[in-house]
């Protein structure tokens, strides 16, 4: 399927100048990148072909395609995918963040007012998926990013497990994370990719933003899966916007049929009131004690600017990894409760 992409070595030195070089993997290298014609500057990621299984190459070239496709001031944008003529290297070329991700803003003390403003970008973004019937598949906080720092303009990255609707779900793995995963995907009673599964997952991540914690996390991944499929969450605090929780009741719906669609969470009382964008003051954000360990582990490590960028890229080999592990804590815990 690769070989369907542009094969000119030639075209990234004559467009692009070479910044630096942001990050290094397995896989391959991550590079600032600068438009030689319009300044602009992107993220180049050089893949190693033979780092890449067949079905990790496949999944390159879907996103590719799908994002190329994609055309919204909340999805970040692919400029290029080239398959080199030595057919040793895949090179992507990609709109640059250095903002960071959403998950760093779900370990402040973010507003309700701030969490409204990300979750209305993220559901319009998703609602221009959907139209389009593009279903992301793993939506969470690590891949939502800010555009720059300072800004609270938000791209959704990582279309490396997206997919059409009514696509056959896989058999053998949970594809996306855990803690976002809805009860269908768990139960495996939904056959098809369809939207009700980002609608979950959109609402893993407004609860996120507004209360420092994720809705169904346990204390391990077996008491994750039960308290996804059945549904099991509450409010950290009182006093919650009605219309919030609201909205939220009509997402965490365990029969997909029966949950709210994007259009109509678009069309949401709570986000009638949206503030417009500012840019965000990062010195006058503290740390949280009380957010949820879950959030606050994920947010421990620091990262550098450039080091966030690189979260744009599907890390493959850790993503497949990660399916896998999903897969067999849902196993054993399926075991368990038979």
């Amino acid at each position: 399927m690769l070989s369907q992409l542009r094969q000119n070595s030639s075209f990234l030195q004559q467009k692009y100048d070479i910044i630096k070089k942001i990050g290094e993997g397995g896989q391959g290298v991550v590079l600032l990148g600068q438009n030689k014609f319009t300044k602009q500057l992107v993220a180049i990621k050089k893949i190693k072909y033979q780092a890449c299984l067949g079905q990790e190459l496949d999944g390159i070239y879907k996103e590719s395609i799908i994002l190329k496709n994609l055309d919204h001031k909340n999805i970040v944008k692919m400029h290029y995918c080239y398959l080199m003529q030595n057919q040793k290297e895949i090179t992507l070329v990609m709109e640059y963040l250095n903002g960071g991700s959403l998950i760093n803003q779900a370990n402040a003390k973010l507003s309700e007012s701030d969490a409204k403003l990300y979750s209305k970008q993220i559901v319009d973004a998703i609602a221009y998926c959907h139209e389009k019937n593009i279903v992301h598949c793993d939506l969470k906080l690590e891949n939502i990013m800010l555009t720059f720092q300072n800004s609270k303009q938000i791209k959704i990255i990582d279309f490396g497990v997206s997919n059409y609707i009514g696509q056959q779900q896989q058999i053998d793995n949970v594809l996306g994370t855990l803690s976002y995963l809805a009860p269908e995907k768990l139960m495996k009673s939904q056959k098809q990719i369809q939207p009700s599964q980002d609608v979950w997952a959109i609402g893993c991540i407004i609860y996120g933003l507004v209360f420092g914690s994720l809705p169904f996390d346990g204390v391990n991944s077996s008491e994750t899966c039960r308290n996804i499929i059945q549904c099991n969450y509450s409010f950290p605090k009182k006093n919650i916007n009605k219309d919030l929780t609201n909205l939220l009741s009509q997402i965490f719906i365990n029969n997909p049929k029966k949950r709210i669609n994007i259009f109509d969470i678009q069309n949401h009382t709570w986000f009638k009131e949206q503030p417009q964008l500012q840019k965000l003051n990062f010195n006058q954000i503290s740390s949280h004690n009380g957010r949820s360990v879950s959030v606050s582990i994920m947010n421990s490590q620091k990262k550098s600017k450039d080091e966030d960028q690189i979260q744009i890229f599907s890390q493959r080999k850790i993503i497949f990894n990660r399916r896998s592990n999903t897969r067999n804590d849902k196993l054993s815990f399926l075991n368990k409760i038979k």
